[in-house]
C-alpha cells in the first residue's frame, strides 16, 4: 500500500514524526476490505481505516493536522468532496495531556486502486493515483 508510506515520507519530511523511535509511532490498517473492480479482472479496491498512534506527541498538534488535511487534499481528494465525506475522513482522540505532550491517535479514512499490469512472464499491481481517477474514467485503464 503506497500511500501508507507515502504519508510517512510525507510527515518525516516535514519534520512532524520522530524518525528515530518506531515504538512512538505506529501506522496499523483496520476495518479493511477489499472490492474487486469486476469478476474478470483482477483490479481491485483496497478500503481502509489508518489509525496513526503517537505517543508523547508534542502539544498542541495543529501542525500536524494541517499537513494531514493537506496529504488528503491531495492524496485522497474523493474523501473531502462532500460535507458527509469530509465529516468521517479524519478522526482523532487524544490521551494523556501532559504538560506539552499527549497520545494523540489520528485515524483516516483511505483508499487505494491497484490494477494488475502483465510484465513478461509476471502479474504486476500498480496503484492508480487518485488525481488521475478523478479526472478520468476508469474505462480509460480498461475498466
Amino acid at each position: 500500500m503506497k500511500k501508507i508510506n507515502h504519508l510517512k515520507k510525507y510527515l518525516l519530511k516535514k519534520n512532524l514524526l520522530d524518525n528515530n523511535s518506531a515504538t512512538k509511532n505506529q501506522f496499523i490498517i483496520k476495518d479493511g476490505i477489499v472490492e474487486p473492480f469486476s469478476v474478470d479482472d483482477l483490479g481491485f479496491q483496497y478500503h481502509f481505516t489508518l489509525s496513526i498512534n503517537l505517543t508523547g506527541y508534542r502539544y498542541p498538534f495543529e501542525d500536524l493536522i494541517a499537513s494531514i488535511v493537506s496529504w488528503m487534499q491531495a492524496n485522497q481528494p474523493d474523501a473531502i468532496i462532500s460535507t458527509r465525506s469530509r465529516q468521517q475522513a479524519i478522526k482523532f482522540n487524544v490521551a494523556n495531556i501532559n504538560g506539552n505532550q499527549c497520545d494523540l491517535t489520528i485515524e483516516l479514512t483511505l483508499s487505494e486502486r491497484i490494477k494488475p499490469i502483465q510484465q513478461q512472464d509476471k502479474l504486476e499491481f500498480n496503484s492508480l493515483t487518485d488525481r488521475i481517477i478523478l479526472q478520468e474514467s476508469l474505462e480509460k485503464y480498461g475498466y
